[in-house]
């Protein structure tokens, strides 16, 4: 669409420049090359941005002190041309990261939330439909779901399917746990404790050496109740001791429900590429 010969000097450039941006905040911003500082119809579409928005026309970006951009968007409504500002959209940064994967999607590698334990969503449409699977990413635009049948390693597009949070009638989350990784270590360490002290006696003989001897029990019974310890961690993960939490979602969601989403999703940062091309 647009050649991306300059995308990576302007990357590095805009995020050197992100401080002093911040202060012309009221001043439309040249976001990339690709794009400029105005999104029109067809950029739109080929890059994914603001997907919700019927009757698009045009769109301007603006940037905020902490690196949001706020977004004055032109539609048509009624015959005529009116304006609506969504701020805090999403980061400059990720706004980037979202550009290139789109223009060189083989030459990103999304960096896989820390926190993401493979929780299962299930989002019930308007309609009564009903898609279930893992959550890949959550924004205020869209949620991608990815099927629990299909390989999480090698991501298949035909596997993902984009929701839009406007469609939705329920959503609800079920989460594991691993009890065992709390219960396990202590059981097998107090356990290791206790057969220690029950085969080990001290051994008669002054106050003095009585105590050195409790001291050295102690140090050694500690030691053996760590290595119990240990022992239990490795078992929560051989035998893991699962409980299952739900939590629902009221619709429409809120600014808190997308950023407590977007915790536990597998990408936090932006939404990857080859995902973006389920509609």
């Amino acid at each position: 669409m647009k050649k991306n010969i300059y995308y990576l000097f302007v990357l590095l450039l805009f995020f050197k420049c992100i401080p002093s941006l911040a202060q012309e905040g009221e001043k439309p911003i040249v976001v990339s090359p690709l794009i400029g500082d105005t999104l029109s119809l067809e950029e739109r579409d080929y890059y994914n941005l603001l997907p919700t928005i019927n009757n698009f026309h045009w769109a301007v970006f603006y940037l905020n002190p902490d690196s949001t951009l706020n977004v004055k968007v032109t539609y048509l409504k009624a015959s005529a041309l009116q304006d609506t500002i969504i701020t805090k959209y999403r980061t400059l940064k990720s706004l980037l990261l979202h550009l290139n994967a789109a223009e060189n999607p083989e030459s990103v590698n999304p960096v896989e939330n820390k926190e993401y334990a493979g929780n299962e969503v299930s989002a019930i449409y308007n309609n009564g439909a009903k898609v279930s699977g893992n959550l890949l990413s959550a924004t205020s635009s869209s949620l991608i779901i990815y099927s629990l049948n299909c390989d999480e390693k090698e991501i298949n597009v035909n596997c993902a399917t984009l929701v839009r949070p406007s469609d939705l009638q329920k959503l609800t989350v079920k989460s594991d746990f691993n009890l065992g990784r709390i219960l396990y270590p202590i059981i097998t360490g107090l356990a290791a404790i206790i057969i220690y002290n029950s085969t080990h006696k001290p051994e008669e003989g002054s106050l003095e050496s009585l105590g050195d001897d409790m001291t050295q029990n102690f140090l050694t019974g500690f030691a053996i109740g760590l290595g119990g310890a240990l022992v239990g961690i490795g078992l929560s993960y051989a035998v893991p001791l699962k409980i299952s939490s739900e939590e629902e979602y009221s619709v429409p969601l809120n600014e808190d429900d997308i950023q407590g989403l977007s915790k536990i999703a597998r990408y936090k940062d932006f939404e990857p590429y080859y995902n973006q091309l389920t509609r």
